[in-house]
């Protein structure tokens, strides 16, 4: 559906449009249809993570079911936006953003919320990384949500939001990558690295997040480079200082990362 999406915007693109425009265009229907795929995948990879840390999430199949089937219903409403709405017109581009609100993120809500009724419980052995990549996926996803609802106009609350909501997954799938590497023929990653890395690299982005939504409340624009984002006042320029340590302690935890998946590779058997 997302390859149909690229392929029908482009045959529908108009030759006038140039810059920014034409790729958001372009972009935006597939773009949107991809977000719903690694929005699953995000919660295949908790329930496989609370499997492994040895969680017990108040969830039944047929409800998991249902859920995943709601999901992918909203990517097979694609073709219908292309058909009601003239192509790059405002509703054709707000029925995206309105399936991902409604349909392909839908189900994070109940699932997270079983996860972390998880999490709060007795574990029962398993892996304390699983558990640690949980935790960092699950508030950082439910972060970036709340901040959507916070979105008025063009400033860096946008940014913020899908900062949360991208780290979330990305979270998510470095602990899934973590608890498959030795099943795949690697080493075991050290566990108290692994730990560090994921509690570093989400502190680092939530800083990060925080600092973008605190300056979009004072009106910084988004996409707006230099002094055109009129950084006057303590406040803006405290948020955005914020931002950058949360990103810089985000890159070193991402480092980390790459530190912890080598010492596998090199332990591999």
């Amino acid at each position: 559906m997302s390859v149909l999406a690229f392929v029908w915007s482009w045959l529908l693109l108009p030759d006038f449009l140039e810059g920014k425009e034409r790729y958001e265009q372009l972009f935006w229907g597939g773009g949107h249809v991809l977000q719903y795929v690694h929005t699953q995948l995000m919660l295949v990879a908790w329930l496989w993570l609370a499997h492994a840390g040895g969680l017990r999430p108040p969830l039944t199949p047929r409800v998991v079911l249902a859920l995943f089937a709601w999901g992918l219903l909203t990517v097979f409403a694609t073709p219908l936006v292309y058909l009601a709405y003239p192509f790059g017109s405002v509703p054709h581009l707000r029925a995206f953003t309105w399936m991902m609100a409604f349909g392909g993120s839908l189900a994070a809500a109940p699932i997270g919320a079983a996860v972390l009724a998880g999490l709060l419980g007795r574990p029962r052995g398993g892996e304390p990384v699983a558990r640690a990549a949980l935790w960092a996926s699950v508030t950082l996803f439910g972060v970036g949500g709340v901040l959507g609802f916070a979105i008025e106009g063009g400033d860096v609350r946008v940014p913020a939001h899908y900062h949360g909501s991208i780290v979330g997954i990305t979270l998510a799938f470095m602990g899934l990558a973590y608890h498959l590497m030795p099943r795949l023929g690697l080493g075991v990653p050290p566990v108290r690295l692994a730990r560090w890395q994921l509690g570093l690299y989400a502190a680092g982005q939530l800083l990060h997040v925080l600092g973008l939504a605190w300056s979009g409340g004072y009106g910084v624009p988004r996409k707006t480079p230099g002094a055109a984002q009129g950084l006057e006042g303590l406040p803006e320029i405290a948020g955005m200082a914020v931002m950058g340590l949360g990103g810089l302690l985000a890159i070193v935890g991402g480092m980390l990362f790459v530190v912890a998946a080598g010492i596998a590779l090199a332990r591999r058997r």
